[in-house]
């Protein structure tokens, strides 16, 4: 009976710091402020481009090319807790859906060179390299 209640116990004690290891970790907001961009080809549009400026006063700005010509143009507010920011669209050349108009992605990591997030809505991971 007692190695039982000894394996219960750490059991226990295991899914206790598991959890604080699980903790999502805090992302200093200095780190993500700049100038970002991403290029990849889609099978069926072609080549993607995409320009994203996150502003230290919490506001963003980017826009998109499809095959070099201009596709979409945006500008909004972020907040940032803990790994997770949140997008707030305020300004779009195309018209978007109001579920459309606030997404959140989870932060998976940041450096000098790249910033790596995950879509919340899509589970999508993508990743951005800082512009110079």
């Amino acid at each position: 009976m007692k190695i039982c209640t000894f394996l219960k116990l750490l059991l226990v004690i295991s899914l206790y710091t598991g959890a604080a290891v699980a903790d999502p970790a805090s992302i200093n907001p200095g780190e993500i402020v700049g100038n970002w961009h991403a290029t990849e080809h889609h099978p069926d549009q072609g080549n993607i481009e995409t320009i994203f400026i996150i502003n230290a006063d919490n506001t963003f700005s980017g826009s998109m090319t499809i095959n070099n010509i201009p596709a979409w143009q945006y500008a909004g507010t972020w907040s940032l807790k803990g790994n997770q920011i949140t997008w707030v669209y305020l300004e779009s050349n195309i018209i978007l859906l109001q579920e459309d108009k606030q997404d959140t992605d989870v932060i998976l990591s940041v450096s000098d060179e790249s910033l790596t997030y995950r879509s919340l809505r899509r589970g999508k991971e993508s990743t951005l390299q800082r512009a110079e």
